[in-house]
């Protein structure tokens, strides 16, 4: 067995993979043509995807969630055997594609990613069943872990691919303030749901904070584009900024 598409893993995954907005290896690839456009973006880009998909899986698990954009969620419509080895499988992928970029960087951005993604996710968890209030500081970390990380890496991938290291840091941080605006804006639409680590948040006034919040980070995001030059890219990295804080789903 040599191609992944002979593994019992492929047509699950193809299928997961089909849905979704794909913001994550957008941003990569947008940040990538707004650099300059130089090396192969492509399996970055699907590498994000898939630790993204692999984090998805997952969470239906430890949240119990039986659907998932309208449809059986993958442990639901697969088993928890094949939704729990899936992700030693994306893992081996995610790692194939590392290796195919001679930058380090790639391979250690990628795993930086992972490991804070899955130290965000234990956090949630250990917070949801200890069921005592949140302060906005562990409520912001876990934000920044578990979400925010995973743009952070897609937008610097983007910049370090295309050869601009130097301008990596900055783009960097547009996505991990990107990342948080978006997920703070995500809490405040099912503000205070059960099972939400919304709900653990008790102190007064904390609703209309993070509103403040998230645009202020929006607005820091593209403040981070300065180290651009003025291209359609740049315009399309700015609006998908706003569009993080003024979505209505």
């Amino acid at each position: 067995m040599n191609k992944e598409s002979d593994t019992p893993f492929f047509l699950p995954l193809k299928e997961f993979l089909s849905g979704g907005k794909k913001v994550r290896p957008a941003l990569l690839l947008i940040v990538h043509d707004a650099c300059g456009g130089g090396g192969n973006p492509s399996p970055a880009a699907a590498a994000i995807e898939l630790i993204h998909a692999a984090s998805l899986i997952h969470d239906d698990i430890i949240d119990k969630s039986t659907q998932r954009r309208g449809e059986f969620s993958f442990h639901m419509k697969y088993g928890f055997e094949m939704s729990i080895l899936v992700a030693d499988f994306i893992l081996s992928l995610v790692l194939d594609i590392a290796s195919m970029y001679e930058d380090r960087r790639v391979g250690e951005i990628l795993s930086r990613a992972s490991k804070l993604m899955s130290v965000g996710e234990m956090r949630e968890v250990q917070v949801l069943e200890a069921g005592t209030p949140l302060s906005l500081n562990e409520y912001l970390e876990i934000l920044k872990f578990k979400t925010a990380v995973l743009f952070e890496a897609a937008t610097s991938l983007g910049a370090v691919i295309a050869g601009r290291p130097d301008i990596s840091d900055d783009l960097g941080l547009y996505g991990l303030y990107m990342g948080m605006a978006y997920q703070i804006k995500d809490d405040l639409l099912d503000w205070g749901s059960p099972g939400e680590l919304t709900s653990l948040l008790k102190e007064e006034g904390l609703r209309e904070l993070l509103e403040e919040m998230a645009n202020s980070l929006a607005a820091e995001a593209i403040e981070k584009l300065d180290v651009l030059g003025n291209t359609p890219q740049k315009d399309l990295l700015r609006d998908l900024a706003l569009y993080s804080i003024n979505r209505e789903e």
